[in-house]
């Protein structure tokens, strides 16, 4: 069953819990604390939110366990696993802000190239070679890699986002000292915003859209098969990159200890199909889409930041 915005179980209709104010705060404690009481001040506001959120603890569980039928060898403690999810969540936010104050830099990240994709990233800034797209998901911390991506001086990255939440903390992060932060609303996705994109990824700049949430409006989505359970995920990532002409990436940024693993690897050339099998071909891409953030997951069990009902077990009949 599709969900759209207006259902309780779609992930647009749970509002954020942090507001401005906290934004705020933690933007400058992240600015002004020490690693260790910055920790400090995470374990004592943490518990507030976790023992409030019944509905994001039984979601985490669910997916916790499913992620353990799927892969029996993953490594999730034992004892307190959903806790130590919403840990890791706080711990991603306050990383959020430190990479923009330059307390994480380029330096704390592991880079996993094998198709060499910075070569592709390269010839983007020198040549203007037509640019190429970025699917990510909320899986680990793409806000590390978004800021690092000054490291390459004159690389245009485009975040499109489906949400109004994501321009408040947007706007707290600039507030908290971040560079110009290209971010793009598609809720819509109009023509003239198709020809503006158009025109980014002629000028050389590149394009990111996560592909694991569904729309916030419409029904265009597309079932999948995901930790052995079907699940439904968006169909816009994969007919942008149709309608636009570029070729498609995963870039999925994890937490390893104290320093991040930046994953980049190249997932389908340019979209194409005929009208009688487009959405043959959609489903194709969304599933071993699904595949890669299940290998994902393994790789990184408590950096799943999806707080509500992926799998649509709790809608009401």
């Amino acid at each position: 069953m599709n969900k759209t915005a207006n259902s309780p179980n779609h992930w647009a209709a749970h509002n954020e819990r942090g507001s401005r104010f906290f934004l705020r705060l933690t933007a400058h404690l992240a600015c002004h604390c020490p690693p260790s009481l910055l920790r400090l001040c995470i374990y004592a506001v943490l518990p507030y939110f976790f023992l409030t959120a019944p509905h994001q603890r039984r979601c985490i569980r669910d997916y916790q366990t499913r992620l353990r039928r799927r892969c029996p060898d993953v490594s999730l403690p034992k004892q307190s696993a959903v806790w130590r999810q919403f840990l890791a969540f706080a711990e991603a936010i306050t990383d959020r802000f430190s990479v923009w104050q330059h307390k994480i830099t380029y330096a704390d990240l592991n880079l996993y190239d094998p198709d060499d994709i910075y070569a592709d990233i390269r010839r983007s800034i020198r040549e203007r070679q037509h640019g190429q797209i970025f699917i990510c998901a909320h899986l680990g911390n793409t806000e590390i890699c978004r800021a690092l991506v000054h490291h390459h001086q004159g690389f245009v990255l485009n975040v499109l986002v489906h949400s109004r939440h994501a321009q408040a903390f947007n706007q707290a992060l600039k507030e908290a000292g971040a560079d110009d932060i290209h971010l793009i609303q598609v809720t819509d996705l109009d023509a003239a915003l198709m020809l503006d994109l158009q025109k980014r990824l002629e000028r050389g700049e590149w394009l990111a859209i996560a592909a694991d949430r569904i729309p916030v409006r419409g029904d265009k989505t597309t079932e999948v098969l995901f930790l052995g359970e079907s699940a439904q995920l968006p169909q816009g990532p994969w007919l942008l990159a149709g309608l636009l002409k570029a070729p498609l990436n995963t870039v999925f940024c994890l937490k390893k200890q104290n320093q991040y693993e930046l994953h980049l690897k190249k997932f389908a050339g340019t979209p194409q199909w005929q009208r009688t099998n487009r959405q043959e071909k959609i489903s194709e891409l969304a599933q071993n889409f699904a595949d890669e953030l299940t290998a994902m997951c393994r790789l990184a069990p408590l950096q799943w930041f999806n707080f509500y009902d992926f799998w649509n077990q709790h809608a009401p009949h």
